[in-house]
């Protein structure tokens, strides 16, 4: 079977985002500020007790909460203010031929293989996406004879 090949691309702050305004962080964020005001009721009926003062503050008070990041959430955060990050979405096999490849095109700094069918890549500030995105479309789907061996070897 001799389909074409195809290479979607997306851009990885537009995944980094998704990530962080999804409604599961939402709503861990509005569970957390939750927890924090339970807990500073708690700690404000006790020193009411003894002092007798009426708590003071609002939900307001709580909105500048601090969040910790995930140690990986904030390496994803490096990488992508250190280079021009893309994810590339496959309708084939990715192949240690395929890595190989993707490895010596210029531009390219860091590389990731996620799954058989997405690949992330990090370009070197000195570097353009197009051109590098046109390099790797063009050594992999044009001259796809010898790597499409590869892929069917592997499979």
């Amino acid at each position: 079977m001799n389909k074409t090949k195809n290479i979607g691309w997306q851009k990885y702050e537009d995944v980094l985002e998704k990530q962080v305004n999804s409604p599961i962080i939402d709503q861990l964020y509005k569970s957390v500020i939750a927890a924090t005001m339970n807990q500073e009721d708690l700690e404000s009926e006790e020193s009411s007790n003894l002092y007798g003062e009426i708590p003071q503050g609002s939900e307001e008070d709580y909105e500048s909460a601090v969040f910790t990041l995930d140690k990986d959430f904030s390496q994803e955060i490096l990488l992508a203010t250190n280079y021009d990050c893309w994810i590339g979405h496959t309708d084939f096999n990715l192949t240690h031929s395929i890595k190989n490849t993707l490895n010596k095109i210029e531009g390219i700094e860091v590389l990731k293989i996620f799954s058989r069918y997405r690949f992330f890549i990090g370009i070197g500030k000195m570097f353009q996406f197009s051109d590098v995105r046109k390099d790797i479309e063009e050594t992999i789907i044009s001259k796809g004879e010898t790597l499409g061996n590869a892929i069917e070897e592997s499979s």
